[in-house]
């Protein structure tokens, strides 16, 4: 059982500015909820197969998590795959802008595994879809703080 969210955003910078902001790993630990320590195995740029590792903090528990890129086409997309962790999940990132402005689709799709994570993708959906849904929001609102924008 899957469970899809995605939220799109516009930003007061250009598409470069974000993108050189999300497609350097270590700057995940400053918005993406949980992580910490985030790096490309072996250093290096990022690249369709290159492994991203980091610490994932998920209801009190953290855990390190291996990401793989799937897909890499930049300024434009970006997704990668965890498998290891207690929530699988695939992130997709499509960017479009100018010089001036640009604007971000985020897209996660989880595989809960854990029973609570079911349940709230099952029969509580509506709720889950709530929960997940202010978590993109937030993690926008993060994103755009630590690029030095206005909200």
């Amino acid at each position: 059982m899957a469970a899809a969210f995605s939220i799109q955003a516009d930003f007061d910078c250009s598409l470069d500015q974000l993108w050189s902001f999300i497609s350097h790993v270590p700057n995940q630990d400053h918005w993406v909820f949980g992580m910490s320590d985030s790096e490309v195995v072996g250093g290096g740029e990022v690249g369709v197969g290159s492994e991203i590792v980091g610490t994932s903090t998920e209801r009190g528990e953290s855990l390190r998590v291996t990401m793989v890129v799937k897909e890499f086409d930049a300024p434009t997309r970006v997704s990668w795959e965890n498998t290891d962790g207690h929530t699988p999940f695939v992130t997709v990132i499509t960017c479009s802008g100018n010089e001036t402005t640009s604007r971000m689709k985020y897209e996660v799709t989880l595989f809960p595994k854990a029973m609570l994570m079911r349940v709230m993708m099952g029969p509580l959906r509506p709720l889950g879809s709530i929960v997940a849904n202010k978590m993109l929001r937030d993690e926008i609102a993060h994103l755009r703080q630590a690029m030095g924008l206005r909200a």
